[in-house]
């Protein structure tokens, strides 16, 4: 079992838990997954608002951004590929929470294959939880336009809507609360779950927990935790870069410079990352900047398609090595996703011995139900199956001549 600091000191644990081979590949299956269904449905978006997709390829590439000023059903499309970016998210983190809590207990050959039957079984309540917040959220929004309404009456209505103000405030600043105690579960839930196992309601309980108890440690922790995200998620960017440099350059002993431009600069133009547009111009200014500083402007500007070298073999290896370039940026991706889901399972480890004077680590894990039935059937002595009873042959008798 490893020994706790029980303060932000474990934080900074996170970038070494993370970085981990099994961690990083469930990662980088749940982000592959999260990202083919959610660019999927985000191309429908536009097509059904009337885009060509030849248009979106050129914005966007593999990953659409939501759709702005087009109708309002391309925007539903797009937001149920959103949500099955953000559950598939969810999911994989609680198994990347599992992984890192029998890793803090002790056990460093969990594997991975429990760890997603796991997530897949139990994930629900990292789900459900922040659903039904806002569906609660949403309830209140509602009855509250219902009572909006009233106003219409002649002279009863004004005063209705004087009286009634006060408590309008109040559910007001109960939504707002319940708007911060999402996002909170949003961020720990899967720790929680992946952690303790809890349904929906406890998952939300200790997420108001949390929130009452221990709110400005939570800021801080995930303050810091989003510090280690950046710099290891940086640092093997970097390395990344430096390696497929590398590769270039050995490889360019053996084939034609001219061979091998045309074959990377049609696998560049493959390749596009675009930030939101939400995100403010300081961010893009960042990432602009950190991008161009480790030699890949192409992601950000593609080049034009040249023609393909020795034509359609020369078409086929570029589109593969466009493909190779997308997995090298799930793979950094992933890592970031590891770190963040791991430290997130520290904080709450933390969290709750700060609260609740109690250490999940030397908590002993709770068979499931269905598994101790499994269990005892195995156990449970085969009877001997009974003995067949021989046949009784018929004497046949002869007949007397």
């Amino acid at each position: 079992m490893t020994n706790l600091h029980f303060n932000y000191k474990d934080v900074f644990r996170a970038g070494r838990l993370g970085f981990s081979a099994k961690k990083i590949w469930v990662a980088f299956l749940g982000l592959l997954i999260a990202h083919i269904g959610y660019g999927i449905l985000s191309y429908l978006a536009y097509t059904a608002g009337g885009i060509e997709i030849g248009e979106v390829w050129e914005v966007f590439r593999l990953m659409p951004m939501y759709p702005i000023g087009l109708p309002w059903f391309t925007w539903v499309i797009w937001i149920i590929g959103f949500l099955w970016y953000l559950f598939v998210a969810l999911i994989f983190g609680v198994a990347i929470s599992k992984v890192t809590y029998e890793q803090l207990k002790g056990d460093e050959f969990y594997e991975i294959k429990e760890a997603i039957k796991f997530a897949l079984k139990s994930g629900k309540s990292a789900i459900l939880a922040p659903v039904v917040l806002v569906l609660f959220m949403v309830a209140l929004i509602v009855m509250g336009i219902i009572l909006a309404l009233i106003t219409w009456v002649p002279y009863f209505g004004q005063m209705f809507f004087a009286v009634m103000s006060i408590l309008a405030f109040a559910v007001c600043l109960f939504i707002l609360y319940l708007v911060i105690v999402t996002i909170v579960s949003l961020i720990i839930g899967p720790s929680i779950v992946g952690e303790t196992g809890n349904d929906t309601f406890d998952t939300l309980f200790e997420s108001f927990s949390v929130v009452n108890d221990q709110p400005w440690r939570f800021i801080v922790y995930e303050f810091l935790l989003i510090i280690v995200v950046l710099i290891g998620v940086g640092l093997l960017g970097f390395f990344s870069a430096k390696a497929i440099f590398l590769g270039q350059d050995v490889i360019g002993l053996i084939i034609p410079a001219e061979k091998l431009d045309n074959l990377l600069i049609n696998a560049a133009y493959y390749v596009k990352i675009t930030l939101p547009p939400i995100c403010p111009e300081s961010w893009h200014n960042l990432f602009t900047g950190y991008v161009e500083s480790i030699g890949m402007p192409n992601l950000l500007y593609p080049p034009e398609y040249l023609p393909a070298y020795e034509t359609w073999a020369g078409a086929i290896t570029s589109f593969i090595l466009g493909v190779v370039f997308y997995f090298i940026i799930l793979f950094v991706k992933s890592l970031g996703m590891a770190i963040f889901w791991a430290g997130n399972t520290v904080i709450f480890t933390v969290l709750v011995k700060k609260k609740d004077d109690k250490n999940l680590l030397e908590i002993k894990e709770e068979i499931f139900e269905e598994e101790k039935k499994e269990e005892a059937k195995k156990e449970e002595p085969k009877k001997p199956a009974p003995k067949k009873k021989p046949r009784r042959t018929r004497k046949r008798t002869k007949k007397s001549k």
